[in-house]
Formats: C-alpha cells, sequence, structure tokens
C-alpha cells in the first residue's frame, strides 16, 4: 500500500473518526523515532511496540476532547508522551535511579532540532525539484508528474498520451529525465 505523509490536523481529523489510514501514518511515520529512543535506553522492540500502543491510547483519549490544542508538531508530541512513558517504566522497574532532567530536555531539544532540520533539507529538496520542474517542457512536466507523483505504469501512461506504443512512451520518458537532469545542472 502506498502511503503518504499528510499534515498533522488531517491525521488527528482521521483519528477522531477512527481511519485506519491514521494509525498506518503513525506507525510508518513516528514509530520508528520511538523505537529508535526505546532500543537505545535499555529496552528492546517489544518495549517499543507496547509503548507505541500504549502512546496510542493516550493520543485516543486526548485528541477527540474540545479543549485539545496541539502545539508542537504531532511527530514531537507522539515522541514526548512515549519517551515519558518509557521514563517512567524504567524507573518503575528500578533500571535507572533517577533521570537527569536535563540530559532528557537536551534530548528532547536535539531531537526536535533534529526534525528542524530534516524538514528544512524536505524543504529544500522540493524547491529544487520546482526550480527542475520549471527548466522542462510542458509536455515533460505532465508525463514526469504522471510517472513519478501520480505513479502511473508505463502502459497507463502510453494510452493516456497517445504515444503509438510502450518503446516510445519510455523514450519520451527518458528525453523528460535528460531535459531535467539539464536544468539540474543549470541551478549548480
Amino acid at each position: 500500500m502506498n502511503i503518504e505523509k499528510q499534515p498533522d490536523q488531517e491525521t488527528l481529523n482521521g483519528l477522531k473518526m477512527m481511519d485506519n489510514r491514521s494509525y498506518e501514518i503513525l506507525y510508518t511515520f513516528y514509530y520508528p523515532s520511538v523505537k529508535n529512543f526505546i532500543c537505545k535506553n535499555n529496552g528492546s522492540e517489544d518495549d517499543a511496540k507496547d509503548i507505541f500502543q500504549e502512546t496510542i491510547l493516550v493520543l485516543l483519549t486526548k485528541v477527540p476532547k474540545e479543549d485539545f490544542d496541539l502545539r508542537s508538531s504531532l511527530k514531537t508530541y507522539i515522541f514526548a508522551i512515549s519517551s515519558n512513558l518509557w521514563l517512567k517504566r524504567l524507573r518503575d522497574a528500578s533500571k535507572i535511579v533517577k533521570t537527569e532532567l536535563n540530559m532528557y530536555e537536551k534530548y528532547l531539544t536535539d531531537y526536535e532540532e533534529a526534525e528542524e532540520k530534516e524538514v528544512e533539507a524536505y524543504q529544500n529538496k522540493i524547491k529544487r525539484a520546482l526550480n527542475v520542474f520549471k527548466k522542462v517542457s510542458h509536455k515533460c512536466k505532465m508525463l514526469l508528474t504522471a510517472i513519478f507523483f501520480d505513479e502511473k505504469n508505463i502502459e497507463t501512461v502510453t494510452k493516456e498520451f497517445q504515444y503509438t506504443n510502450k518503446h516510445n512512451a519510455q523514450n519520451q520518458k527518458f528525453k523528460c529525465l535528460e531535459q531535467a537532469r539539464k536544468g539540474s545542472k543549470s541551478l549548480g
């Protein structure tokens, strides 16, 4: 199944309506950072799964409330809930005697900064791709959009763009990619 990240508010609305796609988004985009944190802090993958389930339960009790106001990204919010649950479990199990508050806050700050850098890098890639797109012909924009963004197979593209055969469609795709590469080089 092809799943794309959607805006936080859309995911939250989906959770309110018990939409399966929103749960898939949580597991696809947010679980890996929780698992990484737990596994690096005396936990196992099973621990991570348990904590993430608890996190979802917390989300499901808070999100539907009228006074729920998300003031950070959903990823940061989920990570904060999960890490708090995990650190509490460690304290309760006496695996750690005391969590240095400053260390935890620094870890969360580092995580948020890394997330911001990741978003900035992604936005720069998008800007670069859009600038490259400006350098290709309209026909190539349409073709590349159909193939790479709409994920249409070459047979569908052959019919939609009225190419005489699949080989001609693939040939045009190659020519359009060459246009894009040349446009990319001109950007530096």
